[in-house]
């Protein structure tokens, strides 16, 4: 690519296509118009003559009084219809149904050769300047337009086997004395047609050079399988080595044929975005694009222009920090090249902006919604711009590539199609601002097939401790790689990224969702997400409750809770007789009954607090519960006096039978070995009192004890 030294433009670089000039055009235009002014002005064609206007009449010949073939035009200054006719062989033309007025009435040669200068008719005369004429309201005969040999440049480009090259970016630099430097044209892309020519209008007395380089990439439908070397007239590579051009009065025409010799193949070169601050300490990034093939080595070059004088800056990655050496009205571009082995390098330039302009402010970046599959349309949308700008440009790219399908106002959407699956669809915000430098800012999403995605399920007991599982559902095709991520009252957990989550303290009183999101290559991604749960219970601190008491009919037991907590807690209590609830047992106290004889006691605790689970506690079964005995005071029969036995009489105990036991006293001292009904005084009982004690037993039954009433002293 031949780089332009002086403004730092490149030429092929912008991204208007124009194909080259028609000679009603070049009238128009004066041959000094931009690109894309060229592709809005298309010359109409003639419609048949009118009843109303006047007939024009003349003829076209070149200097040597010799008929050319040319083509004839009027169009209304003002504008309108335009109105052409072509010379017969005689060079005579005929314009009929012309309307009265201030006009313009030109003749060109017809055909691409470049032989004779255009000219314009000034009521008597042809010129080449471009000049109104004023059209009568009678007939004008007697126009007579004298072409001048053309003087310029006719290139063509072939291959070395002089077939004609299509497309061929070129440029036509001008020596400049007084700035001692070679200037090529401010306009582009400038290409070849068809039949490899361009054309360039040159100067006696004046000096240039001629380069061609294949660098035009700007059309998505030339994809050419073979790129070509750049090559300059008389075959040189560069523009400092090309052979100089001097025009003179016998070389006013010049026709020049350069071979390309074949580069490589074309690679499909992305197109750079430059966005962040041209300003000292900002940051400037550039997005390459993307590029084709996907493994094309990129290289970047950061560089500025200062007066018209290109200088590197020492930056030579994605991103460039401004610093104090550049100067306010610098330039900041970046160039990046891609190359790749068997291809031909491509260069491709992005503008980074002004040092000392302001960039405006977005108060969001752009961001892309909607589906990314075939059928469905993908919005783009961006905050607000500060300044407000008018009209903000978007534009839609795939793969690297910009793409007309944008619709709607602003061209904010794109409907995707089943070419677009794998490809990559990029939304480009550019915004122009009198006085700042370019606002950019991008998104972009990858179109693939879609996901067959299942909304998920939570199963599992929503209280703290407990664990959640996640059931997928069915994705396809399968195989889906699913991932997980669980939500508390819509917060993600940190951590929480398998199928099942254990719940935490601080789960309780929220609500619990979990996303699924499923992947497969060439797929979009998707995601579902379940319904939310209802809000997560906590857990109680209940201790086992006991049961303190005697554990016989007649007895009351008592419950021992314990601390529950979080306090307070509402609790509930229900005694039970060997497992069976106790009608009306509900208090904290319970005493035993003829029931329970045989039976075990426990007591069941409930405890309740709103947003908690409830929790029952149950304490460990009593013993069997003993029944009562009846007993009797026994008296003592007999004589009171040493050598004389006394007898017990128990007493009728029950119920029957009952095992009795006896124990003799002496005073309150029990008498060794006195166990039996009958005691026999021995001399040590003289002057005391004697008593006995009667225990009655029986299994189930809680062992009674009754004592006689004490004798009179012993004689």
């Amino acid at each position: 690519m031949f780089r332009n030294r002086t403004s730092g433009r490149t030429q092929g670089a912008t991204l208007t296509r124009r194909a080259p000039l028609r000679r009603t055009t070049r009238r128009a235009l004066a041959g000094a118009v931009s690109a894309a002014l060229v592709v809005g002005l298309v010359p109409l064609v003639a419609a048949p003559a009118q009843a109303a206007g006047v007939t024009i009449t003349g003829t076209v010949k070149n200097q040597a009084g010799q008929p050319v073939a040319a083509t004839v035009e009027v169009s209304p200054a003002g504008g309108g219809r335009v109105l052409s006719a072509t010379t017969n062989a005689a060079g005579a033309f005929t314009l009929s149904g012309v309307p009265a007025g201030s006009s313009y009435l030109d003749a060109s040669e017809t055909g691409e050769e470049h032989l004779y200068t255009p000219e314009h008719w000034n009521g008597t005369a042809s010129v080449p300047s471009y000049v109104p004429f004023t059209v009568p309201t009678t007939d004008v005969t007697g126009v007579s337009f004298v072409l001048d040999p053309a003087t310029g440049i006719l290139g063509i480009a072939t291959d070395e086997a002089g077939k004609p090259l299509q497309n061929i970016g070129w440029s036509v630099l001008e020596y400049r004395p007084e700035q001692g430097d070679w200037y090529p044209p401010q306009m582009g892309p400038l290409l070849t047609d068809e039949a490899g020519r361009m054309w360039w209008t040159t100067q006696v007395g004046k000096k240039y050079r001629l380069c061609f380089s294949d660098d035009w990439y700007d059309d998505p439908s030339w994809r050419p399988a073979t790129r070509y070397a750049d090559r300059c007239w008389d075959q040189a590579t560069s523009q400092d080595t090309a052979t100089t051009i001097t025009v003179t009065e016998q070389t006013r025409r010049q026709v020049l044929t350069v071979e390309l010799p074949a580069g490589g193949k074309s690679m499909l070169p992305g197109t750079p975005f430059v966005t962040g601050a041209a300003k000292v300490g900002g940051t400037l990034s550039v997005d390459p694009g993307q590029w084709t093939p996907s493994d094309v080595a990129l290289t970047y070059r950061w560089y500025a222009y200062r007066d018209g004088t290109r200088i590197d800056l020492p930056a030579t990655g994605r991103t460039y920090t401004p610093t104090t050496d550049l100067e306010a009205g610098d330039s900041v571009s970046v160039e990046v090249t891609g190359t790749r082995s068997g291809y031909k390098s491509a260069t491709r330039y992005g503008y980074g902006g002004e040092i000392g302009q302001a960039t405006p402010t977005l108060s969001a970046p752009v961001k892309i919604t909607g589906t990314p599959t075939p059928g469905n349309t993908l919005t783009a949308s961006w905050g607000t711009l500060t300044p407000s700008v008018e009209y903000p440009m978007l534009t839609w790219y795939v793969d690297g590539q910009a793409d007309g399908r944008g619709t709607s106002s602003g061209n904010t959407t794109f409907t995707v199609t089943t070419a677009d699956l794998g490809k990559r669809v990029e939304a480009r915000l550019e915004a122009y601002s009198t006085g700042y430098n370019p606002l950019r800012s991008a998104a972009s999403v990858t179109i693939g097939a879609p996901l067959t995605a299942a909304t998920p399920t939570i199963t599992g007991t929503l209280a703290v401790g407990k664990t959640l599982t996640a059931t997928a559902g069915a994705w396809g095709p399968a195989p889906v790689t699913l991932a997980y991520q669980w939500y508390r009252s819509g917060a993600a957990i940190a951590g929480a990224t398998s199928s099942t989550y254990p719940l935490a303290a601080a789960d309780r009183a929220t609500t619990i969702t979990v996303k699924v999101t499923g992947s497969k290559p060439g797929y979009v991604t998707a995601a579902r997400t379940s319904a939310a749960t209802t809000a997560v219970l906590g857990v109680l601190t209940a201790p086992t409750p006991t049961i303190s008491g005697t554990t016989a009919v007649g007895s009351k037991l008592t419950l021992s809770t314990g601390t529950w907590g979080p306090a307070p807690v509402a609790l509930n209590y229900r005694w039970y007789r060997s497992g069976v609830a106790i009608s009306g047992a509900t208090a904290t106290t319970y005493t035993l009954t003829a029931s329970d004889r045989g039976k075990t006691i426990t007591v069941h605790v409930a405890g309740r607090k709103t947003g908690y689970v409830s929790a029952n506690r149950s304490s460990a079964a009593t013993a069997a519960i003993r029944g009562v005995l009846t007993p009797k005071t026994p008296t003592v029969s007999g004589t009171r006096k040493v050598g004389s036995t006394l007898k017990a009489v128990p007493g009728t105990w029950g119920p029957a039978p009952v095992t009795l036991a006896y124990q003799w006293y002496r005073g309150s001292t029990a008498i060794t070995g006195a166990k039996s009904a009958s005691y026999k005084l021995v001399a040590a009982d003289k002057g005391t009192t004697i008593k006995v004690r009667v225990t009655g037993s029986k299994s189930g039954y809680v062992s009674a004890a009754r004592y006689s009433a004490a004798t009179a002293k012993i004689a």
